[in-house]
Parts: structure tokens; C-alpha cells; sequence
């Protein structure tokens, strides 16, 4: 058993017994390779939308989720934070994948004949200055990056391709055209394992929060500083509008440490000063 699965299964009553994981997308999604760092041998079922796997854990459908949460090249996932504001789910490990796009088609296509590329926003995006050199070649979105190779190895035209990784190549059949697409090679996208319930135990090394810090001046300068004192590296802070209240923000926030820890405990203690409302996403490792 995987180190990040031992700690993440720790409270099952069976966690020899296969993990029941949602993915988004289909087979050779990276969101496939993700979960398969994380699992041993996990029982994967897919679902075509991300609010759909949030939903399945949250209706007991399946144990776990994986989804992403940022890339280093496109940013944050911002759907995916909104989404963990509704569902209350807790975020119980973390995965960074490396991912490599490749431009994907039938096996006779030829450079000249491409047309239309299918992919993940995401991937298009992080593929952008590949569509610049190759300006005949129009990027269309598609609900992700393996459900593009399936879709260009169904339609059967050469004129289409889809920006994918290797496995994705192998599964459906496609000729890896150009390798290694992506604007820049040290691409990672951070997955998260979503549950039901928050895990605990000593290995645990990150902490998420959700915040809305009070409408004053100075508010959320002070919630920083309470993690300054303690010396606790913060790791992310991002913010998003609130609905229904303009100019308004909540904060995602990353930090290091554990909740057993007493600085980290007198740090949310001193926090409630400088807030109106916290969500707690959970402590969990990284992997």
C-alpha cells in the first residue's frame, strides 16, 4: 500500500479492500494517473463533469475524489475551489502529477493536414505558444484531455488531433504527432483526494481553510500576521468573489503544519479575532 493511501484509508474498517475513487473524465485522463499515485489498486469509476464527482462522494456513491485544484503554468482550478465552498467536503491528500502534452492523431496524419485541436481548457492554455508557431491549427475546448483522444479516434479525420499524454495515445489508438507540447517542462498539476469525512494523523503536513475576514481595515493583514507570529509558512492564498456581495472576498488558505501542533492550534485560536466565517478543508499529506 501506496504511503499516502495508508494514511488517507487509516479509518476504513477494510482499506485492504480496493478504494472506490471518482475521476472526472475518462480512462487516461490525468486525473486517472493521479488517482493511480495515490491508490494501489482503486476501484475507478468516471464521471463526464468535476460538480459530479463532488456530488457522487457527497451521496456516498463512492469513498473518494480526484480532482485538480492548479497547475503551475495555468493557475488555480477556481471551479473546483467554488465547488468545495458547496459541498463541504475535506480535502484528505494531495498529489502533484508532472504532466507532458503531446499532439495526438490517426496513425496517417500528417502536420500540414491539422486543422482543429481538441483538449482541456487547461491543456490548451498550457499549450499556447504551440498554437502561435502553428496558427492554422484552431484550439476548440473539450471537456478533457483523454475524452478529446477518444472523440478525434472516433470521428476518424485526419484534419483533427487532441493534446494529450502518451497513455492517452496507446488507449484510443493515436499517433503522438509532436511530443512535449507544453509551454514549459516543469508543468505539475496538484490533485486533490476529496471525502466525507477529515483524516488525522501525525504525518499530515498541510492545512486548508476557507476564510472571510471581517469588512475592515486592516482585517486581513491581521489574519496573516497570526500565522507570521507562530512562524507557520503559509503556502497559497486565493481569493474569490462572494456572491451577492460586491467587492467582497473569501480566501482559500494553504499553511503548513499540524493541528496537533500548538502553534498552529494558537494561531486559529487568535484567527477568530480577525474573521466572520472559517471553513475548515482539512489536515492531510502530501505526496
Amino acid at each position: 500500500m501506496k504511503e499516502i493511501e495508508r494514511i488517507v484509508r487509516n479509518n476504513e474498517q477494510d482499506p485492504s479492500s480496493p478504494a472506490k475513487v471518482a475521476c472526472q473524465g475518462v480512462a487516461g485522463a490525468f486525473s486517472n494517473r493521479a488517482c493511480l499515485d495515490v491508490f494501489d489498486t482503486p476501484d475507478i469509476t468516471f464521471y463526464p463533469h468535476f460538480e459530479d464527482v463532488f456530488q457522487a462522494v457527497s451521496q456516498g456513491e463512492q469513498r473518494y475524489g480526484i480532482i485538480p485544484i492548479e497547475n503551475t503554468l495555468a493557475g488555480s482550478v477556481t471551479d473546483n475551489y467554488d465547488l468545495m465552498l458547496q459541498y463541504h467536503l475535506y480535502i484528505v491528500g494531495t498529489v502533484k502529477v508532472k504532466i507532458e502534452h503531446s499532439l495526438l492523431v490517426l496513425p496517417d496524419a500528417q502536420l500540414d493536414q491539422i486543422r482543429s485541436v481538441y483538449s482541456h481548457e487547461q491543456a490548451l492554455h498550457q499549450c499556447s505558444d504551440f498554437f502561435k508557431a502553428h496558427p492554422q491549427m484552431g484550439a476548440h475546448p473539450y471537456s478533457n484531455t483523454a475524452a478529446s483522444a477518444k472523440f478525434v479516434a472516433e470521428q476518424g479525420d485526419p484534419s483533427l488531433a487532441a493534446i494529450g499524454s502518451r497513455e492517452c495515445a496507446q488507449m484510443y489508438g493515436l499517433k503522438i504527432l509532436c511530443e512535449a507540447i507544453q509551454n514549459r517542462r516543469d508543468n505539475f498539476t496538484r490533485f486533490v483526494v476529496l471525502a466525507k469525512q477529515p483524516v488525522e494523523h501525525p504525518d499530515c503536513n498541510r492545512i486548508s481553510l476557507i476564510v472571510r475576514v471581517k469588512h475592515e481595515a486592516g482585517a486581513l493583514y491581521g489574519a496573516l500576521s497570526r500565522f507570521a507570529d507562530q512562524k507557520i509558512n503559509l503556502l497559497k492564498l486565493e481569493s474569490r468573489p462572494i456572491p451577492d456581495s460586491p467587492f467582497e472576498f473569501m480566501f482559500y488558505w494553504d499553511f503548513s503544519g499540524n493541528l496537533q501542533e500548538e502553534r498552529v492550534q494558537t494561531a486559529l485560536a487568535n484567527l477568530k479575532h480577525d474573521i466572520d466565517y472559517l471553513q475548515f478543508l482539512g489536515n492531510y499529506p502530501e505526496a
